[in-house]
């Protein structure tokens, strides 16, 4: 253990020398809203109400409990200071790297080959997107957690038995909750027992065909990790050594199997799954093909990375053939090899089938491929790689030094390309800028920048490229959606909404549009119609405050009073500080002869916001009705203070002091 400190100390300190800026980086308007900044029920932080949700919503069209945990979790503690969110990913980056060295370090006894792969992991810029991303928490989150069953695992094979297997199953669930992608370990732990744990083939080496370096061949001599006999393994099953390793892991399966069948669900449920005529089996299969070839491109030569790349219909030949003769190639050759290189197999066999859930076979979302796809998927890759250079090294007369020498040299470019890589993660503008500087008709980028340009109040500029988002995917909705959205802030309510109901054509799902063409409608006075957009608006995702008001406000329109004040009472449940809806809630209250119930939330409304002059003045009215004349006027007089120049309230003053002298007081 004592030799392994100064690995982990280093590779932390490198990590978080390289990640250490993105304490100064802001949230950014790519699913950061939808997971944090425009979630109301994250945004009231841990709560039992919070809680429920996030183990019965299919928000985000996905069913990942322990992210929502965790981001609520830094909302309790951190508010909404990005800079802490951040630095939780970071922490969990960091933990991941020091566990995956650990957990190689134990299973193959080999220390420096361990720590490579781990620096690769802990430094490598396609692992960016995981760590600088604060929605993609749920990929550093759920790595952890896939990372302690495998560790837990390799516990396990040592003696086998149901209280040692019952911590991977523990942890295998909750990589599950976090993110369903980890569906594979079972399979991974299958590739553990080949190598290096040896318990499906015990005759093969356990970690490296080559003999080990002094100082760890020594260390192996005292130390020495036996795989298990074969009666160890019987002890897991009966039948032969072979069939119990598999048995052993029904369990495992059966998570996986219920996990991807509530992924599937939900993806369907929230629209994630893209039609079968949008994108027809053979242009998925040829994107799958070239994208298992990109993936170990960008890893060789980590160039022109990007948030978001976007399909092609029509892939070029050369990418889909290189990457079908790839799998071919590189399968063919590790499996032959495969006995006095074992390791090979494992990392590619590794890379393949972790890459399975998300290669595109089943299309969810628009893009072809994401770098954090790769942020467990590479390991396979790194391990082959630092332990085939490895034996290559060894057998050269100074092959030791110059394979140290190389390493070295890899992990500090790495490190500054990750730091320049981290660097366009800043803010929105400048990630989505950086995007389109390196691809080519990327709409998501354009509509994303467009987005960050509203919001800096640069209408014209996000307008042009709105336009040519609109031109790329005339279908896309986000874009239709935003250019409704300058549409409206420009006051032409009539072009806006034709851009929300296209939005919507394309996807009927998208609340956000519903939401913004029931507000043009309400403001029309148009109630019905409105009631309509906002009641399609809250048929997915999380529960939004501002849809339950704006659905109470076309109610009460409508004369539909009680149904109102329930939507009102749901918007104030996710934020109870909304004196706006406090004050229309009290309005109908009175109206309904409901005083106590009308002066309770006005009297909320100026605890939350004492200058309220109008929350003021209809306090002090609803406390007339109930004859209470003194605390009245105190009210009255206090909007006037706020606001001289209220008519109304001046006219309720003159009333209650008139009804004070008729009394006597």
């Amino acid at each position: 253990m004592r030799r392994m400190l100064p690995v982990f100390l280093l590779l932390t300190l490198v990590t978080a020398g390289v990640y250490g800026q993105v304490w100064n980086f802001g949230f950014i308007n790519y699913d950061d809203p939808l997971y944090v900044t425009d979630n109301a029920v994250v945004q009231r932080g841990f709560t039992w109400e919070g809680i429920r949700w996030a183990f019965t919503a299919l928000a985000a069209a996905n069913w990942h409990p322990l992210t929502w945990l965790s981001h609520m979790l830094d909302v309790s503690l951190f508010g909404l200071e990005p800079g802490f969110h951040h630095l939780v990913n970071l922490l969990f980056h960091l933990l991941n790297t020091s566990l995956l060295f650990l957990v190689l370090k134990t299973a193959t006894g080999a220390c420096w080959r361990s720590a490579f792969v781990a620096a690769l992991f802990a430094l490598h810029p396609l692992h960016v997107e995981s760590v600088a991303w604060i929605a993609e928490r749920k990929d550093v989150l759920s790595t952890f957690f896939g990372l302690l069953a495998i560790g837990a695992y390799c516990r396990y094979t040592q003696r086998p038995g149901w209280r040692k297997f019952l911590p991977v199953a523990i942890f295998f669930s909750l990589g599950l909750m976090a993110k369903p992608m980890l569906v594979t370990l079972p399979l991974v732990l299958l590739l553990m027992d080949f190598w290096p744990l040896g318990r499906l083939k015990p005759s093969m080496p356990k970690a490296s065909s080559a003999p080990a370096p002094a100082g760890e061949r020594k260390k192996s001599k005292k130390k020495k990790q036996q795989p298990p006999t074969t009666a160890s393994v019987k002890s897991a099953g009966t039948g032969s050594p072979h069939l119990a390793i598999v048995t052993e892991k029904i369990p495992l399966i059966l998570l996986s199997a219920l996990s991807s069948l509530i992924t599937l669900y939900a993806q369907q449920q929230g629209g994630a799954v893209s039609a079968v005529d949008a994108y027809p089996l053979g242009t998925r299969i040829a994107n799958a093909l070239a994208s298992y070839f990109l993936y170990l491109v960008k890893m060789v030569w980590p160039a022109n990375l990007a948030v978001y790349y976007p399909f092609v219909k029509d892939v070029p030949v050369w990418q889909a053939l290189a990457g079908a003769l790839l799998l071919i190639a590189v399968t063919f050759a590790a499996v032959r090899t495969a006995r006095r290189f074992p390791y090979l197999l494992f990392g590619w066999l590794w890379y393949l089938i972790t890459l399975l859930p998300v290669i595109g076979i089943v299309k969810v979302g628009e893009a072809a491929m994401a770098d954090r796809y790769t942020y467990i998927t590479l390991i396979g890759p790194f391990v082959a790689v630092s332990w085939g250079v490895y034996d290559l090294a060894v057998r050269w007369t100074r092959g030791k030094e110059a394979m140290a020498a190389a390493a070295l040299m890899v992990v500090t470019a790495l490190a500054a390309t990750t730091f320049v890589q981290a660097g366009t993660w800043k803010n929105s503008a400048t990630l989505f800028r950086h995007a389109l500087a390196v691809t080519e008709n990327n709409f998501m980028a354009h509509t994303n920048l467009a987005v960050a340009l509203i919001d800096e109040g640069k209408l014209d500029e996000a307008l042009l490229h709105l336009e040519t988002a609109a031109k790329i995917r005339p279908d896309f909705p986000n874009a239709r959606h935003n250019l409704g959205v300058i549409r409206m802030r420009q006051g032409n309510d009539d072009e806006a909404l034709g851009h929300f109901k296209a939005a919507l054509r394309s996807d009927p799902g998208f609340a956000r549009a519903s939401h913004y063409a029931g507000l043009i409608h309400l403001r029309r006075g148009e109630p019905a119609e409105a009631i309509r957009y906002f009641e399609q608006a809250l048929t997915g995702g999380a529960p939004d405050p501002q849809v339950f008001t704006a659905l109470a406000d076309a109610l009460a329109l409508s004369s539909r009073y009680e149904e109102a004040l329930s939507y009102y009472g749901r918007a104030l449940a996710l934020k109870p500080d909304a004196v706006e809806v406090r004050y229309n809630a009290a309005s109908i209250l009175i109206g309904l002869g409901r005083v106590d119930e009308a002066i309770g939330h006005l009297r909320e409304a100026v605890r939350i916001k004492p200058d309220y002059a109008r929350a003021h003045n209809n306090l002090g009215s609803a406390l007339l009705l109930q004859g209470r004349v003194d605390e009245a006027v105190q009210h009255f007089r206090e909007a006037i203070r706020i606001d001289p120049g209220y008519t109304m309230a001046r006219e309720n003053l003159r009333d209650a002091l008139a009804q004070k002298k008729k009394l006597g007081r």
